[in-house]
């Protein structure tokens, strides 16, 4: 795997946990979508990892089928 495909994963995955510990603590998806600021730093974050799925190279795709890519991204 290459550098850019470790940095890629490794910002997707950063990315993704940043989307669990912005959503975190809400009683309801209306208190969630009422904070804007963690209701919009959440999507940013799912934009991130919609973005950065594209720079994934096509060895790594097809090294991991098991991962749905294009439900991610269409791909």
């Amino acid at each position: 795997m290459s550098e850019k495909d470790e940095a890629n994963l490794l910002a997707m995955k950063d990315a993704a946990e940043k989307i669990l510990r912005y959503s975190k603590g809400f009683n309801s998806a209306d208190d969630f979508y009422g904070d804007a600021k963690s209701f919009d730093a959440t999507l940013m974050n799912f934009l991130v990892i919609g973005e950065t799925v594209t720079k994934i190279s096509e060895p790594v795709i097809s090294a991991n089928p098991k991962i749905a890519w294009s439900k991610i991204k269409g791909l």
